[in-house]
């Protein structure tokens, strides 16, 4: 058995952080790190892969052992980030801190590297900087340390002005707790007006404060949401497309045969995901919203495409990640490929990355296409509604 056999077949499919650790003894044992200096990622996939399940199970101390044993520093985030995250969500803040600030230190660093300086190592691991920092921010802002959340967040929004969107929540609270209530009510604006309604209570109470009343502002938040809506309007005119979408016929979860052929006479939302892919599933709950608000309407169908599975158990996974999370998704498999081109049903819709999303009408044609993803439930609820609404109406050119 090759080196590369031995970490898919025996490491990979390990069902226990124990039966995981033996195997990872064995390779380093058969096959030493030194031996393949080209390669180094290789084995650090392998100690994050081993970290997360030492953190899943509550073992935090064998955790930081492995991701103690990264090899590059680059990537090391990759590996920090999700097992602080995991560790935090179990109330382990002593533990998950030092993580994330590591974390957040090494993006800062290469981010702020000159230019001339940055190779795609580098720009790999500055587009961490976003996810690590507000992780670490949070935790300070969760201890009262305003003025110090701030000052991370305020570095980074002038090295990386981009990294607005990712941060706002948590700059909206740091400057709260200092008492910058204008600046925190201009950025809960600008969260609302992007469809962040879960905000909604936050941005009244500090209107009725800054404005010395209530007055004015049922119609303030009613221009807010017309705004909103053009913008999604306007933005789905660049997704637009009209090209009859290939057949398929699948196996859902419980081994039924689904094919788009017999959904003809209703609008199919199609989303290509992995459970991987962690832009896939933030976006899950936000469909889930939109697959809600369409429950009662019979002329809509919402099929989840699970594709570009890399575990060889990636049934038993799917199924897992599905029940956990309680989503009421029809999932099929994209697991057919095409005797003549070798090609899965992504492949036939031109999907180039993930998660990718098809509409398609009541006579089997693509009307949009799009990619990307948002955590913004309510965002994803009214851009669903927008292009469903879209693809229900006669194509006209």
């Amino acid at each position: 058995m090759t080196r590369d056999a031995f970490i898919t077949d025996v490491f990979y499919n390990a069902s226990t952080p124990a039966q995981k650790e033996k195997a990872y003894n064995e390779l380093i044992k058969k096959w030493p790190v030194k031996n393949f200096k080209e390669e180094p990622l290789t084995y650090d996939y392998v100690l994050a892969n081993l970290a997360q399940s030492f953190a899943n199970e509550g073992n935090a101390p064998k955790a930081v052992y492995y991701l103690g044993e990264l090899n590059e520093r680059f990537w090391r985030g990759n590996g920090y980030i999700p097992v602080g995250q995991i560790l935090l969500s179990a109330g382990d803040t002593t533990t998950a801190a030092p993580l994330l600030k590591t974390a957040m230190d090494d993006s800062y660093y290469y981010l702020t590297l000159p230019e001339n300086q940055k190779d795609n190592k580098a720009r790999f691991a500055a587009m961490g900087y976003a996810s690590s920092m507000s992780a670490y921010v949070n935790i300070l802002v969760a201890q009262k340390k305003y003025a110090e959340a701030l000052n991370y967040i305020e570095n980074a929004l002038k090295a990386a002005p981009e990294q607005a969107d990712g941060l706002a929540m948590v700059y909206y609270k740091s400057l709260m707790g200092t008492g910058r209530k204008l600046e925190a009510y201009n950025i809960l604006t600008k969260l609302y007006a992007k469809g962040q309604f879960a905000v909604e209570n936050d941005l009244k109470k500090l209107y009725t404060e800054l404005n010395g009343s209530v007055q004015g502002y049922e119609n303030f938040n009613a221009s807010l949401k017309i705004e909103l809506t053009q913008n999604i309007r306007n933005h789905i005119k660049e997704m637009a497309t009209f090209k009859p979408a290939p057949n398929f016929e699948l196996l859902n979860l419980k081994g039924e045969k689904v094919s788009l052929a017999s959904l003809k006479g209703k609008v199919v939302v199609l989303d290509f995901w992995a459970t991987w892919c962690q832009p896939c599933i933030r976006s899950f709950p936000g469909m889930k919203a939109a697959q809600d608000s369409y429950a009662d309407d019979k002329d809509v169908q919402f099929l989840f495409m699970n594709t570009w599975e890399r575990d060889k158990n990636y049934k038993e996974n799917v199924i897992s990640f599905i029940t956990k999370n309680k989503y009421p998704f029809e999932v099929l498999y994209d697991d057919q490929k095409d005797p003549q081109t070798g090609e899965v049903m992504a492949a036939k819709f031109g999907v180039k990355g993930i998660p990718a999303k098809f509409i398609i009408d009541k006579e089997g044609n693509i009307r949009y296409f799009l990619t990307g993803s948002t955590p913004n439930v309510d965002y994803i609820k009214l851009e669903m509604k927008e292009l469903i609404e879209a693809a229900k109406k006669p194509y006209k050119g």
